[in-house]
């Protein structure tokens, strides 16, 4: 088994700004007892530049190195270094005036973690971790960078002898200072005289330039990067004017600009806009520079985008569960006291909108039936709504207190799909599922009206009965009578 080493750091996506700490452990696993030298970690930052260009009798070649972090610490200083599994805890700190993470086609700036096993014969053991290191910068900290831009152009399309009107255009900026997923703003002034020729439309992007210096020979190359590209349809007619106020979104992953110009590898950016006018002419080109930072201009906030995180598709077995979770709507007594509260909260406010007298039936006195009711413990001068008390009875064997609908066919082991009370029955139980003969004592003290009301209603039912077996026999006489006649006029006859 060959030796495997495991980056563990604090966090998933290695990115870290200057200035902070690396923190983490290294897992190195060895299969078998090796003799090193050392076994040591570094932390190094470095730029290199490097391109060539052909002539006609030769190739010339360019190159350039530039060193910003390097760190060592040595983890095992011994000669035998034993098998098994080694854990190596780190915190390692960025400098702060390290530049961002790029890479350009001549060249790039990179860090990485590394561990190396130095063996004193053969070739080492390195094993590299790449990270990302963006260096951080306030706008707000420079006042230039909150200072409008402006780039003003005029251009003939003609020549003499068949020279038309000019075209003045101006770009103009309220700052020069932005930073990823922010809105630049920008408001562009056409003035169009000449008579012959329309601009068609104006494309606005956002340019990245690097600027690679090598150092053997001394010598600097260019490359230019379109970052992202709007084109804006409408059209400025000849002998017209026209104003366009628009704004372009900084792309997110954008290194911050470098300012120090000692550094081999430089980036900075512009804000370009082109003027198409169409048929042979050349497009008319403005642009002004812009600073990419970290943290943006205090009255420019309001432009940055934050982007949330992707809304993830609801599957039925995942509605299921949040319907399982969300809060019981609220019951019968709840509301009624919601309504109350509602009620007196509002009649202040009512009364004050009302041009209309005030009513006086909340002055009426009570009815007898009110007045006497059991529980009922409202008097004259109070204004709260009444809350009549409900009988809570408690849940028994077989009593499903799920909510939900009955599950489908096929689902009747899923309690997710329920939406309502279910209750099961059993003989001697009435169709809630509480038996008969504990019904009355489980509901508690009812008032003496209600149980004479009860004793009534029992009398009454027990007189039907009656009445009705004696109407039974009376009938049953009768026909047992005409079937008797019956048959003696058949013998008779």
């Amino acid at each position: 088994m060959p030796t495997t080493c495991v980056f563990q750091l604090d966090r998933l996506n290695p990115g870290y700004n200057s200035g902070e700490y690396i923190s983490g452990r290294i897992l190195l696993r060895t299969d078998k007892v090796k003799r090193v030298n050392a076994v040591y970690v570094t932390l190094e930052g470095e730029a290199k530049v490097q391109w060539s260009m052909s002539g006609k009798s030769e190739t010339a070649n360019y190159s350039g190195h530039q060193q910003y972090l390097h760190s060592r610490t040595n983890v095992f200083d011994n000669s035998l270094f034993r098998a098994g599994v080694h854990v190596y805890v780190l915190t390692l700190r960025i400098p702060p005036d390290c530049p961002s993470t790029c890479k350009g086609p001549y060249g790039y700036i990179a860090y990485h973690l590394s561990l190396t096993i130095d063996k004193p014969w053969g070739f080492d053991e390195v094993f590299r971790k790449p990270i990302n290191v963006v260096q951080t910068l306030d706008l707000n900290y420079n006042p230039e960078f909150a200072l409008p831009v402006k780039d003003e152009n005029i251009k003939y399309l003609c020549h003499w002898p068949c020279i038309s009107g000019p075209i003045s255009s101006t770009l103009s900026l309220p700052a020069s200072g932005f930073t990823p997923l922010q809105e630049v703003p920008f408001r562009l002034e056409v003035d169009n005289q000449s008579p012959h020729y329309d601009i068609n439309a104006v494309e606005v992007s956002i340019k990245q330039h690097f600027v690679f210096l090598s150092r053997n020979p001394v010598k600097r190359n260019f490359y230019t990067k379109t970052l992202i590209k709007e084109v804006i349809a409408d059209r400025t007619l000849r002998l017209s004017k026209r104003q366009y106020e628009s704004s372009i979104c900084v792309p997110m992953d954008t290194p911050r600009s470098t300012l120090n110009p000692n550094y081999i590898v430089f980036i900075h950016y512009t804000l370009q806009v082109k003027l198409k006018t169409g048929c042979f002419h050349y497009d008319t080109d403005l642009s002004v520079p812009i600073i990419v930072g970290t943290t943006s201009l205090q009255h420019l906030r309001n432009s940055v985008h934050t982007h949330q995180p992707a809304r993830r598709t609801t599957t039925p077995e995942r509605q299921r569960l949040i319907e399982r979770v969300t809060p019981r709507p609220p019951t019968v007594e709840e509301e009624t006291v919601a309504e109350a509260a509602a009620t007196t909260t509002d009649e202040p406010h009512q009364a004050l909108d009302d041009d209309e007298p005030p009513s006086y039936d909340s002055c009426l006195p009570p009815s007898f039936s009110f007045a006497t009711l059991a529980g009922s413990q409202q008097t004259l001068g109070s204004n709260h709504a009444v809350v009549l008390q409900r009988i809570h009875l408690p849940k028994f064997p077989g009593f499903s207190t799920l909510i939900g609908t009955a599950p489908a066919h096929g689902m009747e082991d899923s309690g997710l799909d329920m939406h309502m009370y279910r209750s099961y029955g059993s003989l001697n139980t009435d169709h809630t599922g509480r038996s008969l003969d504990t019904f009355g004592s489980l509901c508690g003290p009812l008032s003496e009206h209600v149980e004479e009301h009860e004793h009534e209603a029992e009398d009454v039912a027990e007189t039907l009965d009656v009445t009705a077996q004696v109407h039974q026999v009376a009938t049953s006489q009768a026909r047992v009578a005409e079937s008797e006649e019956d048959l003696l006029e058949e013998h008779l006859f």
